[in-house]
């Protein structure tokens, strides 16, 4: 073996007389096959007769990030004897949500806030442990593929959304389909392999500033997101995967993830994927680093008893005591808002994503889809937002100080006036939309001109993450208390929607084009997908998700006007904290 290749996998016994032979072995005992990596071996966890599907829980990526692995770039995995069966894989450390409260006086108690991550379209696995070691993935693998590795089958990699805060790989997976692979790879009639993964949040993945810049990493999850990508070039022709037909996708988070592999270090970086389906990206832009974000670290180390000591303390410090501090430093910030996301590092994110879309700054060879929900920001308007008073308080919460100052947040608030709106909780979800959501795809649809297919989904009621359902649907759903396979979900026509939503995407993944495998037949109506008009102030020939099915319409919500405004608002932002790259 090459040594370059040694020195990559960080493993000495690869270079020595008795290597062991990378791939999958069949174990007679237990009927399942088990994959052989050069640090580990998984056997798989389950299969699904009715897609013919296996599935590898929890399979490491990266060390556990603790001690001084914390806020540092993900490490490779330490060799384990043992065939692992994939049954250890605890969800991130993470916070729940502040700001939408849809369960009432409900809201308060465990299953109460569990409903409102759910109907908030972002939901969160409120009943299982977390832990700091939780960079794992799942694989989802058709039978054929074990069978005949070198199929090399394009490769779907999952990342979630959760406002960075909270979210797994695998919610809610015993009870309703959230991020399963198995529904997609049946679509593909066994034509994919489906990747989901863990990547750290809250403060542990998203804890910025000057401090962090010059003493640890800034935008760790991003970096753990990156770590997957890489392990899939690495290894995922193992299962029969081809890593040069890798397609990436995110919904809200996750989404907005994506935004930021596209643009990272001025576009400069090979994302590791050449197609992407990114539904409702979001961000919550952060950029002031020697002023907010440095407040925001200072503030975590304080609520982890590590005043004053910087990085050193925080590593050393007693689990609970960052769990403890990673809650209550989003529980301090106004409702609606969130401490930590993507931040602008000088590396990484030299500088907002839109700002670098606009200026070429991104990487080129990469084919999306670009969906966005017709109500978006409902869900994530705060109840406090009562008067015109509130409205404006929170915008001038959510940006620098110094936008005040500088009569940035007074144009922001004069732009969604109280004269257009009946309420002030209307211009608020109007202002968050627009400057969060439908301009984020706007600017990706102008900067990868060509290159895009865009989609809205309106189906009954259009809020934030109900397209995840269509996504992950899955026929035949495995449901362990049923004790057989039952459809999923129980609602009247609904399976032949989703089936024809699902095969559009798919059909993405494995070719870059959503109509080649598109369904042609169905019980819900469908047509080609046209590539988008940007050139008019309204994006037209975009596909319509509606009620009575597909359409193709004219998309209102993402206007150049609207958007270019937001644009200019971003480049004052970044002018005026002389934050430039």
């Amino acid at each position: 073996m090459h040594p370059l290749l040694c020195a990559v996998f960080f493993y000495a016994a690869l270079c020595s007389s008795t290597q062991v032979p990378l791939g999958l072995g069949l174990d007679m005992t237990a009927g399942l096959p088990t994959l052989t990596l050069p640090y580990a071996k998984y056997r798989a966890s389950s299969f699904n007769p009715n897609g013919d599907i296996y599935t590898f829980k929890n399979i490491r990526f990266a060390a556990p990030p603790v001690g001084d692995l914390r806020w540092a770039k993900p490490a490779p995995p330490q060799q384990e004897s043992e065939i692992q069966d994939g049954s250890y894989g605890p969800i991130c450390r993470q916070a729940p949500l502040k700001g939408p409260q849809l369960t009432g006086p409900g809201a308060k108690l465990p299953i109460g806030q569990a409903l409102n991550q759910y109907l908030a379209g972002i939901p969160i696995p409120s009943f299982k442990a977390a832990d700091e070691d939780c960079l794992f993935l799942d694989l989802h693998v058709p039978a054929a593929a074990i069978k005949d590795p070198s199929l090399k089958l394009p490769v779907i990699s999952w990342f979630y959304g959760g406002a960075y805060i909270f979210g797994a790989k695998d919610q809610f997976s015993d009870a309703i389909p959230f991020y399963g692979g198995t529904g997609l790879v049946q679509e593909s009639r066994g034509n994919v392999i489906f990747v989901s993964s863990n990547y750290r949040l809250g403060a542990y993945g998203f804890l910025a500033g000057s401090t962090m810049e010059r003493e640890g990493l800034p935008n760790a999850g991003l970096y753990d997101q990156r770590a997957v990508l890489q392990w899939i070039q690495d290894h995922i022709h193992l299962v029969g995967g081809d890593k040069n037909q890798v397609s990436a996708w995110g919904e809200s988070a996750g989404g907005g993830s994506i935004m930021h592999h596209l643009t990272a270090f001025g576009g400069t970086q090979d994302p590791l994927f050449s197609r992407a389906v990114m539904l409702s990206p979001a961000f919550q832009p952060k950029l002031d680093r020697r002023g907010d974000l440095e407040a925001i670290f200072q503030n975590f180390t304080d609520l982890a008893g590590c005043a004053g000591e910087g990085l050193g303390c925080l590593r050393a410090a007693s689990a609970d005591a960052l769990d403890n501090a990673n809650v209550k430093l989003n529980e301090g910030g106004l409702p609606g808002t969130f401490a930590v996301g993507p931040s602008t590092d000088g590396s990484w994110v030299r500088q907002l994503p839109p700002l670098e879309l606009a200026q070429g700054n991104f990487f080129p060879s990469v084919n999306l889809i670009l969906s966005h929900v017709s109500e978006e920001a409902y869900l994530f308007v705060p109840s406090s937002i009562k008067e015109s008073e509130d409205f404006t308080a929170t915008v001038e919460y959510i940006y620098p100080a110094y936008a005040k100052r500088a009569g940035i947040t007074s144009s922001m608030t004069a732009r969604y006036g109280e004269r257009n709106y009946t309420t002030a909780s209307k211009r608020f979800k109007a202002l968050l939309g627009d400057s969060s959501f439908y301009c984020n795809v706007r600017c990706l649809t102008d900067a990868y001109k060509g290159q895009t297919w865009n989609l809205k989904y309106s189906v009954l009621p259009g809020l934030h993450g109900t397209d995840i359902l269509p996504t992950f649907y899955n026929l035949n759903l495995d449901l362990d208390g049923f004790g057989k396979s039952v459809p999923f979900p129980l609602v009247p026509g609904f399976g032949g929607f989703a089936q024809a939503y699902q095969s559009y995407l798919v059909s993405h993944a494995r070719t870059g084009d959503p109509n080649t495998h598109r369904k042609k037949i169905g019980l819900s109506p469908i047509r080609a997908w046209p590539k988008p008009d940007g050139s008019g102030d309204s994006v037209e020939g975009v596909l319509q998700a509606g009620n009575l099915g597909f359409s193709v319409v004219s998309d209102g919500q993402v206007r150049r006007e609207t958007c270019d405004f937001w644009q200019e608002m971003m480049e004052a932002l970044t002018r005026e904290g002389d934050y430039e790259p």
